[in-house]
C-alpha cells in the first residue's frame, strides 16, 4: 500500500520490529498456524492446485484484514483497488465456466495481496513462508529426464524461495540464496534463470567496483559449468510456442469485435488448445499476456497493463521492488506463471518487504 505505519508522537515510519530488533510480532500460534496452513497447501499442489491455492489466498487475506483494521486509502492505493475490482467483475461476468472463472480471478489476485501483505506484515511473513518452502522443497523435488538432459522440477517455487531470500536478514540467508540459485541452474529453465538474474540486479551494487570485479569471475564460472552441464540453457530450438501463438492471434484477428473487446472468456485457451494433438505435452499457451488479451479482451488487457505499471509505481523508490515484479512481468512471456500461485505470493511479499524496509530507510 501507499501509507506506512507511522509513529503517533514523531511522525515518522514506525520501524519493523522483526528486521530491526531481530524479534518476530507474531504470536507463537499465529506462527505455527500459518506454517502448518503453507505446508499443507503446498502438498495440495499434486492434487491439482486450486485447492491449494485457495487456502493460499485467504489465508493471506485474512492477514492483510488482520493488519489492516486502520488501513487508509490514498489515491493511487484506492485507483489499484478499483482497476483489480474491473478486472475481476470483467472475469465473473464474461464467457467461461464457473470453475474456470473462480481460478483466474484467484490468479490474478495472488500478487497484488502478496505486494499488499508484505507492505503492511513486514519480514514477519517470511517466518510463516520460508520454513514452509524448506521443508516441502527438498522431500519432494527431483530430476527427471528429458531429451535435453536431466532437470530439476520446481523451479519457480525455488524462484520464489530465491525472492524471499532476497529480503531476509537471517544470517543462513546467503548460504540458502545458493541453494535456491542453483536449484533454478539445475531446472534448465530458461525463463526462470532470466528472472533470477534481474531479481538478483536489484540486489547488488551497480556502483562498486567490487562487484564487477567479483561478478565477471562469477560469470565466467557460471558460463563455463552451463556451457559444460546444463547445455539446455544455451540451446536455441523450437519450442512449438510460436505456433500456437500464431494459431490464437489468427483466431483473435477473426473474432467478432465484441469478443476482441471482451475476450473469449476465461479458460477458452484451454478449451481450444485441448483439440490439439500435442495438448498433452504442451498444455497451455506458455504467455499470459498475451492469454490476458484473448479471454479478457482489450479491456481485460488493457486493465491488466494499467495495473502492472500502477504496482511498479508503488515501489518505484525501491530498486530491488521495481526487479522482483519485473522478473515476474518476463517470466509471464513465455510461461504460466499466473498458474504458479506460490511463486506470485512469494514474490509479492518479497517486493512488498523490499519497499517497506527502503520507506523506512529512505
Amino acid at each position: 500500500m501507499d501509507r506506512v505505519a507511522v509513529s503517533p508522537q514523531t511522525n515518522t515510519p514506525a520501524p519493523d520490529q522483526g528486521a530491526v530488533y531481530g524479534a518476530n510480532p507474531l504470536p507463537v500460534w499465529l506462527l505455527l498456524a500459518g506454517n502448518v496452513v503453507m505446508v499443507c497447501s503446498l502438498w495440495l499442489l499434486g492434487a491439482g492446485g486450486m485447492v491449494a491455492k485457495l487456502i493460499l489466498l485467504v489465508f493471506w487475506l485474512l492477514m492483510i484484514a488482520g493488519f489492516g483494521r486502520r488501513l487508509q486509502f490514498s489515491g493511487v492505493a484506492l485507483c489499484r483497488v478499483l482497476l483489480l475490482g474491473g478486472l475481476i467483475a470483467l472475469v465473473g461476468t464474461g464467457n467461461g465456466a464457473g470453475p474456470e472463472k473462480l481460478r483466474l480471478i484467484g490468479n490474478l489476485m495472488m500478487l497484488p495481496v502478496g505486494l499488499v501483505a508484505g507492505m503492511m506484515i513486514g519480514r514477519a511473513c517470511l517466518s510463516i513462508m520460508m520454513p514452509s518452502l524448506i521443508m516441502y522443497l527438498p522431500l519432494s523435488s527431483s530430476f527427471y529426464a528429458t531429451h535435453e538432459g536431466m532437470r530439476l522440477n520446481h523451479p519457480f517455487l525455488f524462484l520464489g524461495l530465491f525472492a524471499l531470500c532476497s529480503v531476509t536478514l537471517w544470517r543462513g540467508g546467503k548460504v540458502l540464496t545458493g541453494v535456491a540459485a542453483l536449484a533454478v541452474l539445475l531446472s534448465q529453465t530458461r525463463i526462470a534463470v532470466l528472472a533470477m538474474m534481474i531479481n538478483l540486479a536489484g540486489r547488488i551494487r551497480l556502483s562498486s567496483i567490487w562487484t564487477w570485479m567479483v561478478g565477471s569471475c562469477v560469470i565466467a564460472a557460471t558460463a563455463w559449468v552451463v556451457a559444460d552441464h546444463l547445455p539446455r540453457l544455451l540451446m536455441t530450438h523450437g519450442s512449438g510456442r510460436l505456433s500456437f501463438w500464431r494459431d490464437f492471434a489468427d483466431m483473435w484477428v477473426a473474432a467478432p469485435m465484441t469478443q476482441k473487446w471482451l475476450g473469449f472468456g476465461a479458460g477458452a485457451v484451454e478449451d481450444i488448445l485441448s483439440g490439439y494433438a500435442s495438448f498433452t505435452s504442451f498444455g497451455a499457451l506458455h504467455n499470459d499476456h498475451f492469454r490476458m488479451l484473448f479471454e479478457t479482451g482489450i479491456i481485460g488487457a488493457g486493465i491488466w497493463a494499467v495495473g502492472w505499471f500502477l504496482m511498479i509505481w508503488t515501489v518505484r523508490h525501491s530498486r530491488l521492488s521495481v526487479c522482483i515484479l519485473l522478473s515476474v512481468m518476463v517470466t509471464m512471456v513465455t510461461d504460466n506463471s499466473l498458474n504458479y500461485g506460490h511463486y506470485l505470493m512469494c514474490c509479492g511479499i518479497a517486493a512488498g518487504i523490499a519497499a517497506r524496509g527502503n520507506a523506512q530507510h529512505g
